[in-house]
């Protein structure tokens, strides 16, 4: 078995004589004019390894076998059979209508991502719904559909409580926060936590606190101002279990970043600043072990020479929760931008969502990609690309264990067809 993007090693006697000559195409490096492994109809990058070693490179497949074949200038053909891991099956369109104003949302695992649609468009419903990855389709809350009152959340907000989820119909100018219960939808209470000028989401982090973050400004139960930092606007909140710590992530794309670095808040289970980490350019994602004590962020620091296009050089680390430390750390290429990460519960292992600059893929010039590293160590377990032209930006990880998948639903940008969802086997 090999996974989409893993390396496999061929070996012949017959390499030794074999000079491999490059493609003109200077632009695909480990291409040859007398050599190509062909799988379904992909040509895969191929380098020499050792005299009578030639290795490839997966291309990016949907999970199944797969027919290869082998060519050299002066030899027969030869064809192979490789049972690849990649994606379970074909991106799809999230539901959304085009002109959508969703970029992020809210986990509801295993099942998907909970967003607030804002924004009208014929056929379309304004209201809270769920982008259901094992369903494959939208399904808009009955409950939680606009009427006379509007949308004023930019996301669903967290709670403390497993499977609680804070929404917000309230009349233009008014805040109504209440929190739901989900499977099925039921109301339990009201928080003090809205912002009466909408855009906003929230955090119940305790029976006695919450937070709310609108335009890069954090709150404590509406009124205690935590900090002000336009590098937050339009973040939302990540949460240990029992909400014992909580931390915010940021757009990738988000163009109303200023500053060479960021004050990035971590909390603590009353609300307070901990601390805040005063290094970093984005945290486009955070998750918390089990037990709440680490802290793993994908992140990055002031780039402009990397070829990624939002200036930063990205990397995965893992954090002492309490205090901030670097524990481990390990960099990404400079041409990857890095959107989001989330825990296996049950094995050792981390999914990271990325996205590639890869000027031959196509119309969009970058390729979407889903890595597995083992939790522990940060080592290699898979780099999958996902197969098609499809252009992505942010993107939240939706984990489904018991289908052995993990869905990578990513925000384009307006106007090109709202979310598209990415659903990888794992190996």
């Amino acid at each position: 078995m090999q996974t989409a993007g893993g390396v496999v090693t061929l070996t012949s006697d017959q390499f030794i004589g074999l000079e491999l000559i490059p493609d003109p195409d200077t632009s695909r490096p480990n291409r040859w004019t007398n050599f190509a492994v062909i799988v379904e109809g992909d040509t895969a990058d191929s380098w020499r390894t050792y005299p009578t070693q030639i290795a490839f490179r997966v291309p990016p497949v949907y999970t199944g076998n797969h027919d290869a074949t082998i060519t050299a200038t002066g030899f027969d053909d030869a064809h192979v059979t490789i049972y690849g891991v990649g994606l379970a099956f074909p991106a799809y369109w999230g539901g959304l209508n085009p002109y959508t104003n969703v970029s992020s949302g809210t986990l509801l695992l295993p099942r998907g991502l909970l967003v607030a649609e804002t924004t009208t468009w014929p056929g379309f419903s304004e209201g809270y719904g769920l982008v259901d990855v094992q369903g494959k389709k939208l399904d808009m809350i009955p409950a939680l559909q606009a009427g006379t009152n509007h949308v004023r959340m930019y996301a669903p907000g967290l709670s403390y409580r497993a499977d609680h989820f804070i929404f917000d119909l309230s009349p233009i100018h008014a805040a109504a926060p209440k929190v739901w219960r989900a499977d099925p939808w039921t109301l339990v209470d009201s928080i003090p936590c809205g912002d009466p000028d909408g855009d906003y989401t929230a955090a119940e982090i305790s029976p006695t606190t919450c937070l709310s973050l609108r335009l890069g400004t954090l709150v404590r139960n509406g009124t205690d101002t935590l900090l002000q930092q336009s590098a937050l606007f339009n973040g939302d909140f990540r949460m240990a279990s029992g909400g014992t710590w909580t931390v915010v992530r940021t757009e990738l794309y988000a163009r109303q970043f200023r500053g060479p670095t960021m004050h990035w808040p971590v909390l603590n289970n009353v609300g307070d600043l901990a601390y805040t980490i005063d290094t970093l350019f984005h945290v486009t994602g955070a998750a918390f072990s089990n037990d709440g004590d680490t802290l793993f962020i994908t992140a990055s620091v002031p780039d402009s020479t990397a070829p990624n296009a939002v200036g930063g050089r990205f990397f995965i680390a893992a954090l002492e929760t309490a205090t901030g430390r670097f524990l481990m750390l390990r960099t990404f290429e400079t041409d990857r931008a890095v959107q989001d990460v989330i825990v296996d519960p049950v094995r050792s292992w981390l999914y990271v969502a990325s996205v590639r600059t890869e000027p031959t893929n196509g119309l969009s010039g970058v390729r979407q990609y889903l890595t597995v590293l083992e939790r522990g160590t940060f080592s290699h377990v898979a780099d999958m690309p996902a197969a098609g032209d499809v252009s992505v930006h942010d993107a939240n990880l939706v984990y489904q264990g018991s289908a052995g998948r993990v869905s990578v639903v990513g925000w384009c940008g307006v106007d090109c067809g709202g979310l598209t969802v990415f659903t990888f086997d794992l190996p």
